[in-house]
């Protein structure tokens, strides 16, 4: 007879980090849900909360699981926290990116192993399970994606955004989003309008959605980075695209409220707190019934999640599960199956932004069909309407920047334009310099940045970088093996790669953007620049052409919407974003507003990515309502090591002279389109 147990254990108050509030309400749902869809006997379902959640009890709580455990038997583990990280110092095993996740327990404290719960020991505990047993694991908390296994992840936790919404906005150890959970729940505060977060534990309230997640200390994330720099680039690119392992292999279940890069959020749900993965894990499953297959259980949850404004991916683990939840009882081999399956696998990576990107794709196609795509040579004349009202204005990205840095820009470009465009824009060209109020002479303003805050958001910033940089040569691997048929990469790459060879872009000045993120004075400072150079234009009426690059994006994107509300006659006709930071989701999550809304005033928002740059990306991916994308482009004018293209050429390349795919096909034909 098949026997059926599980163990749930929740922590709302927390001895030394920040307090969560739907933990122990986690276990009561899904207690409810095992007796009542499940039939487990309520004496063979053991929780513990807050101060009972111990590694001691953990232990004890696994052993119970296993005891006696026989083929058929269904065992449920489930945790509900906070989640984090510390160093690696594992040599044998070791982490990809320097780091071993963790459950934060009741006491948590990054100096004694006995208040936390690594990724390693939970890997430890699936060596245990007997052959035939069927293991589930439940974890709600923050980077729980592959929370049971040796792998490497996609992107390091250090290189996430989310997170940081916990790790850096308050002194209190409380990690908050306001606005989505009040739009959630139809309530909307007049005193805290939506996009502000609290920055004291006295601002919180029901309608404050917390991460859960605990930053780990400065000197872990001190510890970690000096690690990561030490090891060379091509340990990276192996760690990177040898993500996952082979799911095959795992004799259990792992049922995860995010990607191992997001945050699980904890927030005021159906009249009560709850983990918002936990809430509608329940609930879809109350919908497809108990004998529904996992696969469309991950399907449905998907589908919630996304509806309800949560960014959060959950997991389900091997993605080939075959059973319906909690195990038990397999998929009917009845020729649908697997198709079914390969269904669910796909629709769980299809999100909201995906099918942006696909409308965007289908409208080049569109327009090339159309004839509106650039051909060869110059642009026609199409421009006489708005001839003698156009300016341009360029905005550079981080480090020092004098005078006249665009005229190389403009000579790249000027000769794809007609002659009238030439003049008038040549007659209007105006640059936008900020770097002086970041610079490392100013003085009187780096006074305005904490130092200790400081440290940790350029650690951060470095890590993201090493990590994007890391991701990018990890493509460049899958698309030359697919285009030579074999790996023959790896008999090139004999040695370690010395990171030298890849000068990722804007790594020295790091500490220029911190401070621009750190400081409100220094972030007015440098908006104002742009501003200036930008509102006289606009209310003169004029057509504007801005190009941005790289950091740059976010001052402009900052700048223009805070000329939103001037009603200015003017219009910016393209708002070109090139090689964007504003595809790192620590940025983005960062904007004033964070919304990711196009500027009322741009007409056409258009994006450009090279290959091999790390920086930039897609902005439709990270929610941004841009109108075109050009991604992947051809590094123009760079060489490879090793086949890599250097991450810091293909950063500048778009603005040499010669790169037509740029200058001509897409800055100057869409200038010269009415």
């Amino acid at each position: 007879m098949m026997a059926s147990r599980a163990f749930l254990s929740g922590i709302n108050d927390y001895k030394t980090i920040g307090d969560l509030r739907g933990c122990v309400n986690d276990t009561l749902s899904l207690r409810r849900l095992l007796v009542d869809e499940f039939g487990f006997d309520p004496d063979h379902i053991r929780v513990r909360t807050d101060a009972e959640v111990t590694k001691a009890e953990l232990n004890k709580g696994w052993k119970w699981l296993l005891k006696g455990a026989k083929p058929g038997d269904r065992l449920v583990f489930h945790f509900s926290g906070h989640g984090s990280y510390t160093a690696d110092t594992d040599g044998e095993v070791g982490e990809a990116d320097f780091k071993d996740e963790l459950l934060c327990l009741y006491a948590m404290d990054w100096n004694d192993p006995d208040t936390f719960m690594l990724d390693d020991e939970l890997g430890a505990w699936t060596k245990q399970i007997p052959d035939g047993v069927d293991v589930t694991f439940v974890l709600d908390c923050c980077h729980s994606g592959t929370g049971t296994r040796f792998v490497a992840p996609e992107l390091s936790r250090a290189a996430t955004s989310d997170f940081l919404t916990a790790g850096l906005l308050s002194l209190d150890d409380v990690a908050a989003e306001r606005g989505r959970g009040e739009a959630r729940a139809g309530i909307r505060s007049l005193e805290d309008p939506p996009g502000v977060r609290p920055t004291t534990a006295r601002q919180i309230d029901h309608h404050t959605v917390l991460a859960r997640f605990a930053p780990p200390p400065i000197e872990v994330q001190v510890a970690i980075a000096d690690a990561t720099k030490s090891r060379s680039f091509r340990d990276v690119f192996e760690k990177a695209r040898t993500r996952g392992g082979d799911d095959a292999e795992m004799n259990h279940v792992l049922w995860s409220g995010c990607r191992d890069d997001q945050t699980s959020a904890d927030a005021f749900i159906g009249g009560d707190f709850h983990g918002a993965f936990t809430y509608y894990f329940c609930d879809s499953i109350r919908q497809t019934g108990a004998d529904a297959k996992a696969s469309a259980v991950i399907r449905t949850l998907h589908d919630r999640l996304r509806d309800e404004r949560f960014d959060q991916v959950p997991q389900l683990e091997p993605s080939t599960t075959a059973s319906v939840v909690f195990g038990g009882k397999k998929v009917s081999d009845d020729g649908d199956g697997e198709s079914d399956q390969g269904n669910a696998s796909e629709a769980a990576q299809i999100s909201s932004a995906d099918w942006k990107q696909l409308l965007a794709t289908l409208q080049q196609i569109a327009n090339q069909l159309a004839g509106t795509q650039p051909g060869t040579g110059r642009v026609g004349d199409t421009v006489g309407v708005r001839a003698g009202s156009q300016a341009l204005v360029y905005v550079h990205g981080i480090c020092e920047h004098p005078a006249h840095f665009s005229d190389a820009w403009w000579d790249a470009m000027s000769p794809f334009l007609t002659s009238q465009t030439q003049n008038t824009l040549g007659a209007n060209r105006k640059e936008v310099l900020w770097s002086k109020h970041v610079s490392k002479t100013n003085r009187e303003l780096s006074r305005e940045v904490d130092p200790v805050q400081q440290q940790q958001m350029e650690l951060m910033l470095e890590a993201i970088l090493e990590e994007r940089m890391a991701r990018e040569a990890a493509e460049q691997i899958a698309e030359r093996a697919k285009r030579s048929g074999d790996r023959g990469i790896d008999r090139e790459i004999e040695g370690p790669v010395p990171r030298a060879a890849f000068g990722i872009p804007g790594l020295d000045c790091v500490d220029d953007f911190v401070k621009y993120l750190s400081s409100d004075r220094i972030r007015r400072l440098v908006i104002d620049e742009c501003t200036d150079v930008v509102r006289p234009l606009l209310q003169q009426g004029k057509s504007i052409e801005m190009i941005s690059h790289s950091w740059g994006t976010v001052v402009a994107y900052e700048a223009l919407r805070s000329l939103e509300r001037e009603g200015l006659p003017g219009r910016v006709h393209n708002w070109f974003t090139v090689g964007a930071a504003l595809a790192i989701k620590f940025v983005a999550k960062r904007l004033r507003p964070d919304d990711g809304r196009k500027p009322q005033m741009v007409d056409h928002w258009i994006n450009l990515n090279a290959r091999g740059d790390g920086v930039g990306g897609s902005l439709i991916a990270t929610g941004m309502q841009v109108d075109r994308e050009f991604l992947r482009l051809d590094p123009f004018g760079c060489s490879s090591t090793f086949g890599f293209v250097s991450p810091a050429c293909a950063h500048s390349s778009y603005f040499k002279s010669g790169n037509s795919r740029v200058n001509r096909d897409i800055f100057a034909h869409s200038i010269e389109q009415v």
